[in-house]
């Protein structure tokens, strides 16, 4: 690395020095940070002469510029030497640099410009770092920057690097600044406050803000009244980055003014010791007992103030707000929270409430207090307990104050702070979840109350604000619409008495909207809402509608809004009522008359109706369609366009007859800022407008329409595009223009700009586009939004079955433009090629007219509608259809004629919709149009010089290339890439910006086509990095003060993260490109501008994916965690998503560099702002992938997280043994609200995923496979016994209890996940301490403790279910088997069911008055829950004593749930049960619980069934229980099947159906439930009579042929079990049977391999799946056959007989002949036991069949040698003795077939040293014939049993086999050893032949002997005696020979006699040697001993 420091000047001249001093550079900082001191010391003399030739170069320099990276580079590298080294040479080369910025001329050259930015820019940094040791300098720095900063003719570049490098020099130096320039200085600076150029005001700023935190010299006071005014005036005019330099001084001082003891007197300066340091102001400062200079509202007054003032232009309002914003953060979470109260009764008493001068006025300042409050504070800065506290405030402040009847003395709150008041209320109800019954209690009565306000926005929010708190609060929901509909009934019964008050019709409309938003959450929260609601709604609506009169107005609008709102439970209700609403829709939207269309008799009133009354029913109809599509047929969509047709008409008709008067009032709106419900006929006239077109465009594109389209595309484009067609006076207008107040649509502030649409706005990705904060950008935002939404302008937002946080609807007169575009949008596309050119000569026509020459707003608002009809017209083109018509010539031009115009527009959104639609066209139109298109924007390019024309040609490029890409573009790749990078030079900002964003989208488009030109454009980027004119504060003044918003280095680095793309893994090889890319990235990670960090951090992304060992992950990680604790949120969601990928590369790495504090960092920031997904993956990333290797360590912090959530909670005492836990119930979220706010508590958004994660650590342990995590068994050799999970299930549990007594229910849900999981894992875990003693019973009282509190009267029905589960659970785990043991989970469980005797459950456990749908969700999880437990107990014996006291229970409510879920399913319109759900709720709401817990019922019904349970059996008939005394009484078989047969056996034969082919489990319960069900005593006899057993053949063929062994298996028991209990019965069929039999022998023939036919079995069945399947399938053809005449079974038997020897006879991997074997012997008894004798011979000829197959078989393998081959040997062989053993005694059998099989055996004793697959096989086969010829069989009828003929055959010609076989063994011996298979053998013959022997009759035992001893003597070792070890041969014939002689002693001795004399001799040797090493190796102590036996004299 020191090489790297050598110095040649040399290098970098010339073309192409920059660069190469660029890498030099960047080597040369590396080397300095990695070398040592020593190392460095020698190498500074020669740094510091290059460094001071780059930064002060000759008038003839050599060397590059010391442009903005190389400036860089040298500063960064000084400073980090001389952090090594201390060195004179530094102060030598600061006095260098001094001098060099001193004096200069007005027109010095750029050359010494750049030299000078880069001095200051040198000295700012060195002396940032090391200004302690030269503050002499600080003098002559202060007097130079103050020279440069006067100097206007400098350039701002300069001017800027001057102020701000003393602005760094103040942060060492700050306490050496002279006294005496102080003035001088501080006049300077406040000039520059004001000057002219944008940077110096930033750069002032700056300087500002460290002059008070350094240094002494600003007196805060005066600071802030000569600053404040400077500072907003210059606001006025300040871009986005100086706004925020700005915000950011006049926030600092204003909270400096919040510093204790910050009013004390001023110190004399001169007097003053060392400050102790900068002030800290990001916090709340410790209270030292010192005074504020201000109190907080003294503070804020001053910003409220200039706010206030009626001159006060737009934007400083709006830089104002931003002020507000940036000094909240500034003072910190802390502050805020504890000054909550004074800064919101601040922002609404001086904010929102002074002003209201106009409507647009009150919805700006309610927009921007809900950024401040909400979208600030609400959401960043308060804790949980301080949003409770917050709700409070707001409560007791302003929601609580309203009264209807005010008190004397009392004043309500203004309207717009009760809107305000409402809408946060709303918002942070949805943050805290379930509410505290303090908060309930706080703000359920005022919510309702407000709805009675005579304000009609204040009764909309409220009506907001109520569904946000019953959707958070859903157990309120109940009351509070019982209350609204009691309140309603009451006030509609009022009207016709004369005591009815004013307020009636307002306060009944306000009821009814919020009657209305609480209905529409009935999809939302269907356990809360009782099915009867909906209905007495619709009822009552109806009803309304029925008897109101014509001018009855209000009743008219409640009846509409209910209707409305209830159209978004969706189809299962809307469906019931569907043809009665289209009567009422029909009668409410008449056919227009005559009257219609003129003014007539009709008064203003009349006509109020009449619109009102439309609109009403149309926003009923627009819900409708917006939730019910599936409803909407081609006759429903005919008759709805029939009444959308008649209210267009109708209101055509109007405005026709009302012209003039409709102009008048637009032209002179009222200026009420209040949204009254008494709006004008212009909006009533534009309500029903639009909503006539939202209902045509929410039909869409239907040929229900097909004839009227032409039609609504021309009203579209009038709507939208009409020069006249608009609100407002041309006159007036043209006036503006001419004056030059107008500046453009985006800056009107009437609300209604001209009729621009809302649809065409800022970029909608600006955050992510410009890295920007949300916050900020909000508020920026504001100018240029000049549509501003609110609730109160479309009321149908609040009927949505899905409610954004907050619905923000356009005013009815924007809404009607809005539409207009939308249906253009919808229906454009499909029109055919005559209606496509005539909308679009309409458009060019308006576009284009004279009308709009002095009208320039209105010319602007009709561009901006036609782009986006357009474009939104060309994106919705689908289909070939509708292409092929817009990419045809004479569409194209039209529509390109007018975007070629549009792309021009000097406005940014209007170029970037012109330019979208442009690339859309292009790839619809074809190849033709893209080129002529292409080189018309070359054109422009080449002779339009207006820069704003350039971007948006620019635009355009990159939008086509990004629109057509690949091989259609890459003809104009070239072209384009040329083009853009040649304005991406050009110097104005507006140019190279668009120009470097279209660059950036070609080359992602363009991917690796751009490969060829990725150098050439780096090293473009490297130029323009180099270039002072695309600097931030570079360039002219003219240039410099557009570059703020228009950030190009972000682009730069944008860009660059895209060629990275490109190069992709290629990066990993060395080369210049390489250097370049990671110069570029470094340089631009090391900018302060946090955008360009951002990308940045992107771009090293790009780096891990592609070049990971090039990256310094520790160093990285180190930098990303310091961005964690950035207050700038882009920054912090950077280093997040950066962080996931290194987690998702390495979590190893990852745990070893960052540890538990990175993750406890990010548990921490996730509390902070919950809105961080981004944290959520990288900790569940992080935990999956290591939790498995440490799952201790997870937990702990999952505990500490968890902790936190009860740090500030009082213990109280809770009922439970074992454990000890804290009592969370009592202090959960929402209580002592009191309480400090500093308390250490975790958001319950935070608890919630603390607990997911305790989830997922047991999970990926448990699937990690690591058993010793939960057998503390298995661990006993673990050193560190904490670290396995066992360990920790107490704090499992103990976090589970702490989860389950929270507030918030999702909460409580994840504790009882996590209880599950630890009794689902721990189950059979044992206690490592009690021996025989599981680990989970210490832990049954903390468990009980745990699912307690979920039956408490705060519990919710989502819990009880879960809880039930739980508890299920744990009874049926076997942790504890004494029922009388179980104690209170039993208990509950119990309880629960007991619960259910009764038709309605109205309550469980202390939860009372559920609603009908909890009720029978909850029926079903208890049902559920015990039916696993009964489907336990076929593993788990002792719950059968659980179940069986209850089985009178819950066989009647098992088979009564299955009933009520077959009519849910098949008749949707009725109801469940007893339960009357005619509202259609309980199809859409129950099916889901149901479809969950019909397998587990039906699965329990089965094994009851199984079981023949009497009390299931009955249940089944229809019979219901009372007591658990079993009925005497069981069903008996009749012509009828039971009462519930049907339906049983249509769920379990639907089940079977759809789950064959992908749940194997569940088919196999449907087959289980219907084995049990086809019992003649429950199906009845004819039943299965015809295509009911057909349609089951027919499946069960489907099985045999598609699904798995297990599933075939079950099948075929069906089917036999089908037969065998219909055996002997009425309902047995011989046609059924044989069907029957057929598909068992059918599954079988496909499973069984055969010539020609391979099996059926799948790739997942096991082995022992298939075995077991086969044994089934054999067994259950057997039974079968038992059940058919007895002359049809010995043949039937044979067909088994045949599929077996197939088995035999096939190939396969797995041995399942040898596994099958027992069947063979059951379908050959039973073939033999059938024949019937001297008739049929049928069981002879297939028992030679199959012997003289088995033979065959073998003899084809004699040559081949495998495993395959040796099983299949091995099958036959024992299929050869099985079906000789099994034979009857007089069974004949041919005698060569015999004496085959004894060769055969006799052939392979020895084969299994060759064929270790068939070991001693042969050997076991011939001892089994040996054995069985001596046994004695029964013969024919009265004959002796005696042994089977054919066995003697076969045994008589075995011996000379097996005596062969061991004299081969033992002459093999003399040789060599032999070997164990061989030996083995031997073993088991002599074996064989003892037992033999020992079987015979005493007679002929001698023989016997006489055949064995010489065998034996043929064993035994030739040698002499004293010879060597015997031989293992020898040693088994002399043991055996001694055990024959003590067992039979005289046949011992009678067969010797016989032997030969040498025989006997060598016999009578062996047994004595053996005899004496047996004495000898006892001793001489056992001598004496009787031993039982002969004596050994002689064998004579």
């Amino acid at each position: 690395m020191a090489d790297a420091l050598n110095v040649d000047e040399a290098r970098f001249h010339g073309d192409g020095g920059d660069l190469t001093l660029l890498h030099w550079l960047r080597q040369a900082e590396q080397a300095i940070e990695t070398l040592e001191p020593d190392v460095l010391s020698p190498t500074i003399p020669l740094l510091h002469t290059l460094f001071l030739h780059i930064l002060t170069p000759p008038p003839s320099p050599s060397l590059p510029k010391p442009g903005r990276p190389i400036r860089h580079l040298v500063a960064r590298s000084l400073v980090k030497l001389h952090k090594k080294v201390e060195s004179r040479a530094l102060f030598d080369l600061v006095q260098a640099l001094v001098k060099a910025v001193d004096g200069g001329n007005k027109n010095m050259g750029a050359a010494e410009n750049v030299a000078r930015v880069a001095c200051w820019y040198t000295i700012g940094e060195l002396i940032k770092e090391h200004g302690a040791n030269m503050m002499s300098f600080m003098a002559e720095i202060t007097t130079s920057s103050v020279r440069v900063l006067r100097q206007t003719n400098y350039s701002v570049l300069l001017r800027t690097h001057a102020v701000l490098a003393f602005a760094k020099c103040l942060y060492a130096a700050g306490r050496a600044l002279p006294d005496a320039l102080v003035k001088d200085l501080l006049k300077a600076l406040r000039a520059g406050l004001s000057d002219k150029a944008l940077p110096v005001q930033r750069a002032t700023a700056e300087a500002f803000v460290a002059l008070h935190q350094h240094t002494a010299a600003l007196v805060l006071p005066s600071t802030i009244n000569d600053v404040s005014p400077l500072v907003l005036k210059s606001l006025e005019t300040a871009d986005f980055n100086t706004r925020r330099a700005l915000s950011r001084l006049l926030a600092h001082l204003l909270a400096a003014t919040q510093v204790p003891g910050s009013a004390a007197p001023v110190v004399d300066k001169k007097k003053e010791t060392e400050p102790e340091g900068p002030t800290v102001l990001t916090s709340a400062p410790e209270n030292k007992g010192g005074k504020t200079l201000y109190t907080v509202a003294e503070m804020l007054r001053h910003l409220s103030v200039p706010y206030n003032k009626p001159q006060t232009p737009r934007r400083l309002r709006n830089a104002i707000l931003d002020i507000y914003a940036t000094l909240f953060t500034t003072l910190g979470n802390a502050f805020i929270e504890s000054n909550y109260a004074e800064i919101i009764r601040h922002i609404v008493d001086e904010l929102v409430i002074k002003s209201q001068s106009t409507r647009y006025d009150s919805l700006a300042v309610r927009d921007a207090a809900a950024i401040l409050i909400r979208d600030l504070v609400g959401v960043r800065m308060l804790s949980e307990a301080a949003q409770v506290a917050a709700i409070r405030e707001w409560a007791n402040m302003y929601v609580r104050k309203w009264q209807a009847t005010s008190l004397p003395g009392h004043v309500n709150p203004n309207p717009q702070a009760l809107i305000v008041a409402l809408r946060e209320v709303a918002a942070l109800l949805g943050q805290i979840g379930n509410a505290s019954p303090a908060i309930i209690e706080l703000v359920a009565e005022p919510l309702v109350r407000l709805h009675a306000h005579d304000s009609y926005s204040v009764r909309l929010a409220a009506a907001s604000a109520l569904r946000k708190f019953c959707e958070s609060n859903p157990g309120q929901l109940p009351r509070i619409l019982g209350g609204l509909f009691t309140d309603i009934n009451k006030d509609l019964a009022l009207p016709n008495t004369p005591t009815a008050p004013k307020d009636l019709s307002q306060r009944l409309i306000g009821k009814t909207i919020g009657l209305s938003s609480l209905l529409s959450l009935a999809q939302a929260r269907p356990l809360y809402v009782s099915h009867d609601v909906p209905t007495k709604a619709f009822d009552l609506a109806v009803s309304l509608l029925k008897r109101a009169g014509d001018n009855d107005a209000v009743q008219v609008q409640v009846a509409w809004h209910i209707v409305a709102a209830l159209m978004s439970i969706g189809p299962g209700f809307v469906k019931l009522h569907l043809p009665q609403l289209l009567v009422l829709w029909r009668n409410a939207l008449p056919k227009p008359t005559s009257k219609d269309t003129s003014v007539g008799e009709r008064g203003e009133t009349e006509w109020s109706f009449l619109l009102l009354s439309r609109e009403c029913a149309l926003a009923a109809v627009y819900n409708f369609l917006r939730h019910n599509s599936a409803l909407v047929n081609i006759d429903v969509a005919r008759r709805l366009a029939t009444l959308f047709t008649n209210s267009l008409n109708f209101v055509n008709g109007f405005a026709t007859a009302y012209a003039e008067a409709l102009r008048e009032q637009a032209a002179n709106p009222a200026a009420s800022p209040v949204f009254t419900l008494r709006p004008s006929l212009v909006d009533r006239e534009a309500n029903l407008r639009r909503r006539v077109l939202q209902c045509f465009t929410a039909l869409g594109p239907s040929s229900a329409t097909e004839a009227m389209q032409p039609a609504l595309l021309q009203a579209a484009v009038t709507v939208f595009a009409d020069p006249e067609n608009y609100s407002g006076s041309a006159a007036q207008a043209a006036i503006a223009a001419q004056a030059g107040q107008f500046v453009n649509v985006w800056q009107s502030t009437d609300g209604y700009a001209f009729g621009v649409t809302s649809l065409i706005a800022a970029r909608d990705d600006m955050e992510g586009f410009l890295n920007r904060d949300q916050v900020e950008l909000s508020i920026e935002s504001l100018l240029s939004h000049p549509i501003l939404g609110s609730v109160e302008h479309d009321y149908v937002t609040l009927f949505s079955s899905t409610l954004d946080a907050s619905p923000r609807p356009v005013p009815a007169q924007t809404g009607v433009i809005d539409a207009g575009v939308e249906l253009f949008a919808a229906l454009f596309a499909y029109q055919n090629l005559e209606g496509q050119v005539q909308s679009l000569a309409t458009l060019s026509s308006h576009v284009r007219s004279s009308k709009l020459e002095k009208n320039p707003g209105r010319r602007q608002a009709v561009v901006a509608n036609t782009m986006t009809a357009i474009r939104r017209s060309l994106s919705n083109a689908e289909g070939d259809r509708s292409r092929k018509t817009l990419g045809g010539q004479q569409v194209s031009d039209l529509i390109k004629s007018l975007l070629q115009d549009a792309v021009l527009d000097p406005n940014p959104n209007v170029r970037e919709a012109a330019a979208d639609a442009m690339g859309l066209l292009s790839h619809i139109a074809g190849s033709t149009y893209l080129s002529s298109q292409v080189q018309w924007l070359v054109d422009q390019v080449v002779n339009n010089r207006v820069p704003d024309s350039r971007a948006g040609c620019a635009i355009a490029f990159g939008a086509i290339y990004g629109r057509v890409g690949g091989m259609a573009g890459g003809p104009i790749l070239k072209t384009i890439v040329n083009i853009l990078m040649s304005l991406a030079t050009d110097p104005h900002p507006v140019v190279h910006f668009w120009s470097m964003v279209a660059l950036t989208q070609v080359v992602n488009s363009a991917n690796l086509s751009y490969e060829p030109y990725v150098p050439t454009t780096l090293g473009m980027l490297a130029s323009i990095y180099l270039l002072e004119t695309h600097e931030p504060d570079g360039g002219s003044l003219g240039s410099v003060n557009l570059r703020g918003d228009l950030p190009a280095y972000q682009v730069i680095s944008r860009l660059l993260h895209a060629l990275i793309g490109v190069i992709g893994p290629e990066l990993q090889e060395p080369g210049k490109i390489r250097s370049l890319v990671f110069l570029l990235v470094h340089e631009f990670g090391e900018e302060v501008d946090e955008g360009l960090a951002v990308e940045a951090i992107k771009c090293v992304q790009q780096f891990l994916m592609f070049a990971p060992a090039e990256v310094d992950v520790p160093k990285l990680v180190k930098t990303f965690r310091s961005h964690l604790a950035s207050k700038r949120r882009p920054l912090k969601v950077a280093a997040i998503t950066a962080l996931y990928q290194i987690v998702q590369r390495d979590a190893v790495l990852m745990s070893k560099i960052g540890g538990n504090q990175l993750v406890e960092d990010l548990f921490g920031l996730l509390d902070d702002d919950p809105s961080l997904d981004g944290v959520r993956n990288v900790i569940t990333s992080w935990l999956q992938q290591t939790a498995a290797a440490l799952p201790s360590g997870w937990i702990d912090l999952c505990q500490r997280i968890m902790n936190r959530m009860s740090a500030a909670k009082a213990p109280a005492p809770v009922q439970q043994s074992g454990l000890s836990f804290m009592d969370d119930e009592g202090e959960s979220l929402g209580a002592a609200v009191g309480s400090s706010a500093a308390a250490q508590t975790s958001r319950w958004r935070t608890q919630l995923f603390a607990l997911e994660c305790l989830h997922n650590i047991v999970v990926a342990v448990a699937e990690s496979g690591k058993t010793e995590h939960f057998d503390p068994l298995q661990a006993h050799a673990v050193a560190n016994k904490r670290g396995m999970l066992w360990s920790r299930v107490g704090d499992l549990i103990r976090m589970a209890f702490s989860a389950s007594a929270a507030l918030v229910e999702d909460v409580r849900l994840a504790g009882l996940v996590v209880l599950r999981d630890v009794i689902e894992r721990f189950a059979s875990s044992p206690d490592p301490d009690f021996e025989s003693a599981l680990l989970l019973e210490q832990h049954q009282a903390p468990v009980a403790a745990a699912l307690t509190p979920s039956f408490g009267a705060d519990s919710t029905p989502q819990v009880l279910a879960s809880a039930v589960q739980v508890c299920a659970v744990f009874v049926g785990s076997g942790v504890v088997k004494e029922v009388g043991r179980m104690g209170r989970i039993l208990k509950l469980l119990i309880g629960a069911l007991e619960q259910c005797k009764t038709g309605e459950m109205v309550s469980l456990g202390d939860v009372a008055n559920l609603a009908s749908s909890a009720a029978i969700m909850l029926k079903i999880s208890i049902l559920a829950a015990w039916a696993e437990l009964q489907i336990a107990s076929a593993r788990q014996s002792y719950l059968v004593e659980v179940v069986r006291p209850y089985r009178w229970l819950l066989g009647p409510l098992w088979v009564g749930a299955l009933r009520d879920y077959a009519q849910l399913r098949t008749d949707p319109e009725m109801g469940v049960g007893a339960a009357d759900l005619g509202a259609g709720m309980g199809r859409d709401v129950l099916l889901p619980y149901y479809e969950s817990a019909v397998p587990k019922l039906l699965h329990a019904v089965a094994i009851a069934l199984a079981s023949s349970d009497p009390f299931m059996l009955g249940a089944v008939d229809g019979q219901t229980y009372t007591s658990a005394v079993e009925p005497t009484s069981l069903p008996t078989i009749r012509s009828e099947p039971s009462s519930s047969f049907h339906i049983l056996y249509g769920l379990s034969f639907e089940s079977l159906v759809r789950s064959l082919g992908d749940d194997a489990s569940m088919a196999l319960v449907a087959l289980k439930a219907i084995a049990t069900l086809v019992r003649p005593e429950l199906a009845g006899t004819g039943a299965f009579d015809g295509a009911f057993f057909d349609e089951l053949c027919t499946v069960a063929y489907r099985i045999a042929l598609s699904e798995g062994a297990t599933v075939k298996a079950g099948m075929v028991e069906m089917m036999a079990g089908y037969v065998v209990t219909r055996k002997g019965s009425p309902a047995a069929d011989a046609a059924q049977t044989r069907r029957a039999l057929a598909i068992v022998a059918f599954t079988l023939r496909q499973t069984i391999p055969a010539p020609g036919l391979s099996p059926t079995f799948l790739p997942s069945d096991s082995a022992a799946d298939r075995a077991a399947f086969l044994r089934t399938t054999f067994l259950a053809y057997t039974r079968i056959v038992e059940s058919i005449d007895l002359g049809q079974r010995a043949d039937l038997s044979a067909v088994a007989i045949h599929l077996f020897a197939d088995m035999l006879r096939a190939e396969t991997p797995h041995d399942l002949a040898g596994a099958c074997l027992p069947s063979l012997r059951l379908v050959l008894d039973q073939c033999l036991s059938t024949q019937v004798p001297a008739v049929t011979a049928t069981a002879e000829r297939v028992v030679h069949g199959l012997l003289s197959a088995c033979l065959g078989n073998i003899d084809d393998l004699a040559a081949r040698v495998n495993p395959i081959a040796n099983v299949k040997i091995k099958n036959n062989l024992l299929a050869l003795v099985l079906v000789l053993t099994a034979l009857p005694a007089n069974t004949r059998v041919s005698r060569p077939v015999v004496e085959q099989i004894a060769y055969t055996v006799g052939t392979y004793l020895g084969a299994g040293a060759e064929r270790p697959e068939l070991g001693l096989a042969a050997v076991h086969c011939a001892s089994s014939l040996l054995q069985a010829s001596l046994r004695a069989q029964a013969g024919s009828t009265g004959a002796q049993p005696r042994p089977a003929p054919v066995l003697q055959h076969a045994a008589l010609h075995l011996l000379p086999h097996l005596i062969t076989f061991l004299a081969d063994a033992a002459v093999a011996s003399t040789d060599a050893a032999l070997p164990a298979a061989t030996l083995d053998a031997a073993r088991e013959i002599v074996r064989a032949l003892v037992s033999w022997v020992a079987a015979l009759p005493e007679p002929a035992k001698p023989r016997g002997y006489a055949v064995l001893l010489p065998t034996l003597c043929v064993l035994l070792d030739p040698g002499a005696a004293g010879a060597a070890a015997p031989s293992p041969l020898h040693a088994l014939a002399t043991s055996t020979a001694l055990a024959l002689a003590q067992g039979a002693p005289k046949a011992f001795k009678d067969a010797t006699a016989g032997m030969a004399e040498g025989e006997r001799a060598q016999l009578e040797r062996a047994i004595r040697d053996a005899v004496g090493a047996h004495a000898h190796a006892h001793g001489r102590s056992e001598a004496g001993v009787e031993k039982k036996g002969i004596e050994l004299r002689s064998f004579e």
